[in-house]
C-alpha cells in the first residue's frame, strides 16, 4: 500500500532498482518521509547518470554505483531522522554549521531533507581506514582522510552537478576543494600501470606530500602533527649518524645490545610462572578498561611477539653493519628525509601547479601511444581533458584558470587535435594550423554534455571571422577571432 502511494507520488516507472530498493526499505524501520527521500534519491541518480558518465568517463557503471549504494543501505542504515531547520532536533547540526551527522558505529543518520544530504550521508556511512602499498607507514593517515574525502564529493557529484539536462557544478556542496582537487587528478589518471616508472612515483610523492601537508594543516590532528615532527628529527639524526660510519657502528651495536637485554627479561618472565602473573597484573593496572589483557594466555601471545619483534630488529642490526647494506640503507634514508623536508605546513598553490603539470604531461604520454587500434581512447581523452579544467581549485578559479598552466595545457591541444584529425576522429575544416588550433581549442571549454552533438559554423563579417558552436542545432556560443583571410568549412559537424 505504502509502496504503490510512493511511486505514484513521484510518478516513477516501476524499474529494477526501485524495486530492490523497496524490498531493502520494508525490512527497515524509517519513517514514510526517510522511504520517500530514498526514493527520490535513487530517481535523481537514475535520471542524471548517463550524463554524469559521459562527462566524466572516469566513473563506476551505474550498476556497480547503484548496487553498492543499495547495499550500504542494506547493511550499515539501521536509523535515519530527518530534521527541519529551526527545530530542536536540528539544533546540534545548526550550531556546528552541518547538514547531516553519522555515527558509524551505531549505523545512525541524522540530517536534513534533502537528496544530495542524505546521499553524502549513506556514502560517509561506509567509510573506512584502509591499508595502503606505500614506503612510509605515517602517509597512511592522511591518505585515507584524502580518499574518504575525495570519494564522497565524488560520489554525489552525480546529482550535485547534474540535473538530467545540463553540468553545473555547485561549488558550496564540495566537501573539501582541495582533497576534491587531488583526488580527481588521482582518479582521472585511473589508466596508471606502471608504478615503477620514475614519473609515476614522482606523482604519487606529490600526491602524498599533498596529502600530509592537508592533514598536518588541520590543527585537530595534533597527536599526528607531534608525532610527525618527532619522526622528522629521528630520520634525520639518524641520517647524521650514517655520516661517522664508526659511531654508527658503536651505536648499532649498543642498540643490539639493548635488544638482547630485553629478550632475556622477556624469558624469564615467559618461563616463570609467577612473573608471568605479576606482568599481567602490572600491565592491566596501567591500561584503560578497553584495552586490558583478558587473560594470562594472551599476555603469553603479546610477549611471544614482541620477543619475535626484537629478534627481528637484533636481525636488522647484523644486516646493516655489512657494507652493501649499510649503503643502501643510507640511500634509502637520504629520500626519505628528501621527502619529509619537502613537506610545508599547509598546501600551497605552487603545489596544485605541480600536480597539473605532472598530470598533464602524463596524458601526453598517453596520447603519444594512441593509434588506429585504440583511437577510441582519444575521445575519452578529449572528455577528460576537458573535465580536469573545470575541477575547481579554490572558491573563486578551477584549474583552467591557473595561468602557469597555458602553455602545457596549448601543446596538449595541439598534441590532441593533430592526433584526432590524423585518426579521423575530428573533420579537417581548414590547412591553416594556427586558425584550426583556434577554434577548436574552445571545445574544452564548452558544457556541451554530449561532445559529439557539436557543430560548428564559421562566417567573416565585415573582415572579422565570427565562430558560432551548436549544441546540434542549438547555439551555445559565439566567439570572434582574429584570423584574416582563411579558407575555412563554413559549417561542419566536429566528429566525423
Amino acid at each position: 500500500m505504502e509502496k504503490n502511494k510512493i511511486l505514484s507520488k513521484l510518478n516513477i516507472n516501476i524499474k529494477d532498482y526501485n524495486n530492490e530498493l523497496e524490498k531493502i526499505l520494508e525490512n527497515k524501520l524509517f519513517s514514510y518521509e526517510v522511504k520517500n527521500l530514498l526514493l527520490s534519491m535513487l530517481y535523481k541518480i537514475e535520471n542524471a547518470y548517463k550524463d554524469y558518465e559521459t562527462v566524466k568517463v572516469e566513473v563506476p557503471s551505474k550498476k556497480e554505483y547503484i548496487e553498492n549504494l543499495l547495499r550500504i543501505i542494506r547493511e550499515k542504515c539501521l536509523k535515519i531522522l530527518l530534521v527541519k531547520s529551526g527545530t530542536p532536533e536540528a539544533a546540534d547540526l545548526e550550531k556546528n554549521n552541518l547538514s547531516y551527522k553519522v555515527d558509524k558505529s551505531n549505523g545512525e543518520i541524522i540530517c536534513f531533507q534533502n537528496e544530495l544530504v542524505i546521499l553524502k550521508a549513506i556514502l560517509r556511512l561506509d567509510e573506512t581506514e584502509r591499508e595502503y602499498n606505500v614506503l612510509y607507514n605515517y602517509i597512511e593517515k592522511p591518505l585515507n582522510e584524502l580518499i574518504n574525502s575525495g570519494r564522497i564529493d565524488s560520489g554525489t557529484e552525480v546529482i550535485r552537478d547534474f540535473n538530467g539536462w545540463s553540468w553545473d557544478i555547485v561549488l558550496k556542496e564540495i566537501n573539501d576543494i582541495e582533497y576534491n582537487f587531488i583526488y580527481q587528478t588521482m582518479l582521472l589518471l585511473k589508466e596508471k600501470n606502471n608504478s615503477n616508472n620514475k614519473r609515476y612515483r614522482d606523482f604519487d610523492n606529490l600526491v602524498y606530500k599533498m596529502a600530509i601537508q592537508k592533514y598536518i594543516s588541520d590543527k585537530r590532528h595534533k597527536e599526528y602533527i607531534k608525532k610527525f615532527e618527532e619522526i622528522k628529527k629521528e630520520k634525520q639524526d639518524r641520517l647524521n649518524l650514517f655520516g661517522n660510519k664508526k659511531e654508527f657502528l658503536d651505536k648499532v651495536t649498543s642498540e643490539k645490545k639493548t635488544y638482547m637485554k630485553k629478550i632475556e627479561e622477556l624469558d624469564k618472565i615467559l618461563n616463570n610462572h609467577e612473573l608471568l602473573r605479576k606482568e599481567y597484573y602490572s600491565r592491566n593496572e596501567k591500561l584503560p578498561n578497553k584495552e586490558k589483557i583478558f587473560s594470562v594466555s594472551y599476555l603469553v601471545k603479546i610477549l611471544s611477539e614482541e620477543r619475535m619483534n626484537l629478534l627481528d630488529k637484533i636481525e636488522e642490526c647484523n644486516k646493516i653493519i655489512l657494507p652493501k647494506e649499510f649503503v643502501e640503507q643510507k640511500s634509502r634514508l637520504e629520500n626519505e628525509n628528501v621527502f619529509l623536508n619537502s613537506i610545508k605546513e599547509k598546501l600551497e598553490k605552487e603545489d596544485i601547479v605541480e600536480l597539473a603539470k605532472e598530470f598533464l604531461h602524463k596524458i601526453g604520454e598517453s596520447i603519444n601511444k594512441i593509434n588506429e587500434e585504440n583511437k577510441s581512447s582519444l575521445i575519452h581523452w578529449i572528455y577528460k581533458i576537458r573535465y580536469y579544467r573545470f575541477i575547481p581549485i579554490n572558491n573563486d578559479k578551477c584549474v583552467k584558470d591557473l595561468k602557469e598552466l597555458d602553455l602545457d595545457f596549448q601543446l596538449l591541444f595541439k598534441k590532441i587535435i593533430k592526433k584526432a584529425q590524423e585518426l579521423k576522429i575530428w573533420d579537417t575544416f581548414s590547412e591553416n594550423q594556427e586558425a584550426t588550433y583556434q577554434i577548436l581549442k574552445e571545445i574544452f571549454d564548452t558544457k556541451i554534455i554530449y561532445l559529439q552533438n557539436i557543430n560548428i559554423q564559421c562566417e567573416y563579417k565585415a573582415g572579422e571571422l565570427w565562430v558560432d558552436y551548436y549544441d546540434d542545432t542549438v547555439i551555445e556560443s559565439s566567439i570572434k577571432f582574429q584570423i584574416n583571410d582563411v579558407r575555412i568549412k563554413k559549417k561542419f559537424k566536429l566528429f566525423v
